[in-house]
């Protein structure tokens, strides 16, 4: 009993985001009727980091379990982490999206889904795995709030601001308390267009993320942007030095952060201050440049504004050694990180043509970088500050590339250069 207690709230601090899920489950013995389901959400927790670092605990705890006498869907959960660890993020993505079509109520599957599906930046396929199971859940069933906060982000990522929005704060009506719920809304208000909004939703929830919840450095992050958005410039920058910039040091997610309200508070005539300096520092001693090139090109942008050439050839290097392989990094390695590299590169150096030609070619497939939308931004600021340098009279923002509204669906070159004979065999 006391196990299946520890389990229960583990994972309910791994979906809300609070806590120390670990924490939980030490003391749940190999013999305990609660020991898989420990091992599993160990390995959703390594999964979820996002970092080839944890691969190793990751393979430890798969090798705890006899697969071949386990449950169909402890199998499947295996499956889906084996793919993670071995290069192939597109499989285990569908592996635990065929998780949730037959068991549409496993939680642990929902979130991992919606982590590897960031990872790849196809929110399109979140929308529609949590789209089709929600009529499963009975409205008043436990753990309903995280289903609705899920498909708040997904429909935020897919362009209705306002159904994200109403999405999310019926799952804060579940439970108030709730960072993944109040990160939704704000997602659906910053997707939507209205910062001071924004603001006030942060500042009226700050109870409810900036206590002992690993989404706070991320929320404050929100917060910080929609004050920049307003010209609430002092606000923005105390929480990137009293929030972002520690936090950088050690998590390479909170220094994509930081690089992003850096390089939006620096267009508005911030000075640096040693600041891109500390960020470089983070990337430099945290990253692993090759696995996901939404870390890695935030990391080129601190280098490279903190006027670090070796550390961006040697990113670049990196870069070119990871092109070489034949897995699903190499394949983003030759055809987004490269590229966007060679275009930031440019950019920093004053030549402003030809970094817009290179963002030009980039732009159908930028979300393939992983991230989101909002994320994603500085990319295209970035783009539009090139094209102003350049002189152009056309300087409105572009478009940006949403697979579900524009009927295109990027996903399809990318599966079929990934590996589609193991998907299908597997899944």
């Amino acid at each position: 009993m006391r196990s299946m207690k520890a389990t229960s709230l583990a994972l309910d601090q791994l979906m809300r985001g609070v806590g120390d899920p670990l924490a939980q489950l030490h003391g749940i013995a190999p013999g305990d009727a609660e020991y898989g389901r420990a091992q599993l959400i160990r390995i959703a927790i390594g999964i979820l980091t996002k970092s080839p670092a944890s691969f190793d605990a990751i393979a430890a705890a798969i090798g705890t379990f006899d697969a071949p006498t386990q449950s169909p869907l402890v199998r499947s959960h295996l499956a889906a982490a084996e793919a993670w660890i071995a290069g192939n993020p597109v499989l285990a993505a569908e592996c635990y999206a065929s998780i949730l079509a037959k068991w549409p109520r496993d939680l642990l599957a929902l979130r991992l889904a919606q982590s590897c599906f960031f990872y790849l930046g196809w929110h399109h396929r979140l929308c529609e795995v949590v789209d089709a199971l929600i009529p499963a859940w009975p409205h008043d069933g436990r753990g309903f709030g995280f289903v609705l906060a899920i498909a708040s982000y997904a429909h935020a990522e897919n362009g209705d601001a306002a159904l994200a929005e109403m999405l999310g704060r019926q799952a804060l009506a579940i439970d108030a308390a709730c960072p993944l719920g109040v990160h939704a809304v704000a997602h659906a208000i910053a997707e939507s267009g209205r910062p001071a909004d924004g603001a006030r939703w942060m500042r009226d929830q700050v109870a409810h993320w900036a206590a002992e919840s690993r989404m706070r450095s991320h929320n404050a992050w929100h917060l910080a942007m929609f004050d920049a958005a307003q010209g609430n410039v002092a606000s923005a920058i105390g929480i990137l030095d009293g929030w972002l910039l520690p936090a950088s040091a050690a998590s390479l997610p909170d220094a994509c952060d930081a690089t992003a309200l850096l390089e939006r508070l620096s267009a508005d005539g911030v000075d640096d201050a040693g600041r891109w300096r500390r960020i470089s520092d983070a990337f430099e001693a945290n990253a692993m440049p090759g696995f996901w090139p939404y870390v890695d090109l935030h990391a080129a942008i601190a280098h490279l504004s903190a006027g670090n050439a070796a550390r961006v050839q040697a990113l670049s290097q990196a870069i070119d050694r990871s092109a070489q392989g034949n897995d699903y990094a190499a394949l983003r390695a030759r055809h987004v990180t490269r590229p966007a590299l060679r275009a930031l590169r440019a950019w920093t150096a004053g030549r402003h043509a030809q970094a817009v030609d290179l963002f030009a070619d980039l732009q159908p497939i930028l979300a393939e970088m992983g991230g989101s939308h909002i994320q994603l931004d500085i990319f295209r600021r970035i783009e539009q500050d090139a094209r102003r340098r350049r002189g152009r009279e056309n300087t409105a923002p572009l478009p940006r590339v949403d697979t579900k509204r524009s009927g295109h669906d990027s996903s399809r070159l990318w599966k079929s250069l990934a590996a589609r004979p193991l998907v299908e065999a597997v899944i």
